[in-house]
């Protein structure tokens, strides 16, 4: 086992971090669930036991982390069976009241289905290529290509 040292989790979160968040606010479409998500990904971070192999290695097991999270989380039981709409209006009023200066691309590409918007968002704003993308979600390369073709159309009538 040859574990991560504090000043090692330092440099990764440093570095990482909006790579992370971006992915999970992509994802989540809320600030809020977003920082559960870093939370939740820094989390499985510290418990992982062995060193990944280099930079690129480490950047794509935390974006795949972050996406298995996000999907976690929207498979939870408690997301199945209680919306916010059930909570009260105050939650989210209050929630859509914080985010407004989400851009118009942004909001775009949120609006997307999570297939094209997990494409789009790896592609465009990590600025990994189809091929990288492909590995990182463990799809076909020509799957990532015609992901993005068809997400860029979406776009376009946005």
């Amino acid at each position: 086992m040859n574990e991560y040292s504090c000043e090692e989790l330092s440099y990764i979160l440093s570095r990482y971090a909006d790579t992370i968040y971006r992915t999970a606010y992509i994802q989540m479409k809320s600030r809020d669930l977003a920082d559960d998500i870093y939370q939740e990904v820094c989390m499985r971070l510290l418990k992982q036991q062995d060193k990944l192999l280099d930079e690129e290695h480490l950047k794509a097991w935390l974006i795949r982390t972050t996406v298995c999270c996000c999907k976690d989380d929207w498979k939870s039981a408690w997301r199945r069976r209680v919306t916010l709409s059930g909570l009260g209006s105050g939650i989210e009023s209050q929630s859509q009241k914080e985010e407004p200066e989400c851009g118009w691309v942004t909001q775009c590409v949120q609006n997307l289905p999570e297939k094209y918007r997990l494409n789009i968002h790896l592609y465009y704003y990590e600025e990994y290529s189809q091929k990288e993308i492909a590995q990182i979600l463990n799809i076909k390369e020509s799957s990532v290509s015609s992901r993005l073709t068809r997400g860029q159309a979406k776009l376009k009538k946005c």
